[in-house]
């Protein structure tokens, strides 16, 4: 009787107040989001996966399951924009991870093959790309001849002065569509990205956009997200890559 009065008192100690007892429960199930690294403005970082934005505060969950928080202020601007994204985007299916390949698969790759290395960090510090004489136009006009790709296309932040700054997207259109396994590789070796293996990719889709796209998780912190769009017309237990997408943080001194 005494063990059944306790059980019961529990209860409705919990109904009175379930916002309170769920704030306490450090083992609740992590969220939709990917676990990734997340770093303060004076360099500190943690591994943890972004639960919600409120009141000002940016909750984030670690891999030991406890909920932290801290403000917009203290993030990176690599972190600011990947939250300006995160409300838009819902994951589909299970994550699939490749490791790294070996040099018989990547001959056996003929678009692998086919185009060229590129140090997307270097095109990332750039500054200035307002003019056409500059590195990306030259990069976006040998798009085929040099490098290999269909097309190569960017969109830049806004300066002060109203030119084209630091690079907000870059997109990559191979000559044909790509495996996945394919283009996992692709990411990691053509554009200098050293991601640590397994490289690990999960569909998702994109608010108000058709497409669904693989993101590549672990990509360093000078890219804010990497995606490689899926073609349509591919099977679902075969996708093939049709565009590789970069996204970049953006500068202090970008308009919004």
């Amino acid at each position: 009787m005494r063990r059944l009065t306790t059980v019961l008192f529990c209860a409705l100690v919990w109904a009175a107040n379930p916002a309170k007892a769920e704030e306490s429960d450090t083992a609740k199930p992590a969220a939709q989001y990917p676990v990734r690294t997340w770093a303060s403005v004076n360099g500190n970082t943690i591994d943890a996966s972004f639960v919600k934005e409120e009141d000002g505060k940016i909750f984030l969950r670690k891999t030991n399951g406890k909920l932290v928080s801290t403000s917009r202020s203290k993030l990176s601007p690599n972190d600011l924009a990947w939250i300006a994204t995160a409300g838009k985007v819902s994951t589909e299916g299970p994550a699939k991870s490749f490791g790294k390949a070996t040099q018989k698969e990547t001959i056996e790759m003929p678009n692998y093959r086919m185009v060229k290395r590129i140090f997307i960090k270097t095109y990332a510090k750039l500054t200035n790309n307002d003019r056409e004489d500059k590195s990306l136009a030259f990069l976006q006009r040998d798009a085929t001849k040099i490098y290999g790709w269909s097309s190569i296309a960017s969109d830049c932040y806004t300066t002060a002065a109203g030119k084209r700054g630091m690079l907000k997207n870059l997109y990559f259109s191979p000559q044909v569509s790509v495996p996945l396994r394919e283009a996992v590789q692709m990411a990691q070796d053509k554009f200098q990205l050293a991601i640590p293996y397994p490289i690990v990719v999960k569909r998702i889709r994109i608010e108000d956009d058709p497409s669904a796209y693989w993101e590549v998780q672990g990509v360093p912190s000078y890219v804010s997200r990497l995606l490689l769009r899926e073609d349509p017309d591919s099977e679902s237990d075969k996708p093939e890559i049709d565009r590789f997408d970069f996204s970049f943080p953006p500068p202090d001194s970008a308009k919004p």
